[in-house]
């Protein structure tokens, strides 16, 4: 895959959600296009300024884990229930009874390939947590490679020897990082702060990062425009302001 001369299009749906074009054929990760976080809860802030009716040639939905804002069940349905649905052990069931036809379980390091694409779980230092799936509900990682190398983490918390391992087994293009919904304290066990995310970044040998999982949902404490804030004051200390591609919804970078 990665001897391929060619392009990639990243695209920022909002949210978790990206869109990655490569040679013809896309891959959309956790779409979430919805208004509200599981029909009644929170409301998103931010407008969403992407068309998912635009998106064509789509070869596989990518589902990191199964909490209400990355797996939500409207948002796939509108891409269709014949797209094959990669996603971690314990979240088929759903799906299946929703009719998804095409469904993909991955482990971390397993590795399958569709329209020329190679899609690699990798681990997450997550929880999986969508009822009554707390205890067998899985979530990890994806890194797509088709001539260029997208790595998209979900939600995470930061954890060194993981992030060095999957860069050594990947030479990142881009990394899509979280850098929302670290407050209080105890959250940033499974979510990253800003901070955490660019040293992420250093210790994963990517070439850009973009952030993720900021100003479209209220999910923790900390205010909606902290993460932003936070992410370039520090980006600029770490002189890395040419490292980062900070987009709004429908936004895209070339690779």
């Amino acid at each position: 895959m990665t001897d391929k001369q060619s392009t990639a299009k990243v695209t920022y749906i909002g949210h978790a959600s990206l869109l990655f074009e490569t040679n013809g054929h896309s891959v959309i990760a956790d779409p979430m296009f919805s208004n509200r976080v599981a029909t009644v809860f929170n409301q998103r802030l931010t407008p969403m300024r992407f068309d998912p009716t635009l998106i064509c040639d789509l070869s596989a939905i990518l589902l990191t884990h199964g909490h209400h804002d990355h797996m939500d069940l409207r948002s796939l349905s509108k891409l269709g229930r014949s797209v094959p649905v990669i996603l971690p052990k314990g979240l088929s069931l759903p799906l299946l009874m929703r009719g998804f036809r095409h469904v993909r379980v991955l482990q971390p390091w397993d590795a399958v390939e569709i329209d020329g694409a190679s899609i690699n779980a990798v681990p997450a230092y997550h929880f999986g947590g969508r009822p009554p799936f707390y205890a067998t509900a899985g979530f990890q990682g994806y890194v797509v490679q088709d001539g260029k190398c997208v790595y998209f983490s979900g939600d995470t918390g930061f954890y060194e020897p993981m992030f060095r391992e999957i860069g050594k087994k990947f030479a990142i293009d881009v990394a899509a990082l979280p850098i929302g919904a670290y407050h209080p304290p105890s959250f940033r066990k499974h979510h990253m702060s800003p901070e955490d995310a660019l040293e992420a970044f250093r210790v994963l040998g990517a070439k850009k990062i973009l952030p993720i999982h900021y100003e479209t949902f209220n999910l923790s404490w900390e205010p909606l425009d902290e993460p932003r804030k936070r992410f370039m004051a520090e980006a600029e200390r770490l002189s890395l302001l040419d490292s980062i591609a900070v987009l709004e919804s429908g936004q895209s970078i070339v690779l």
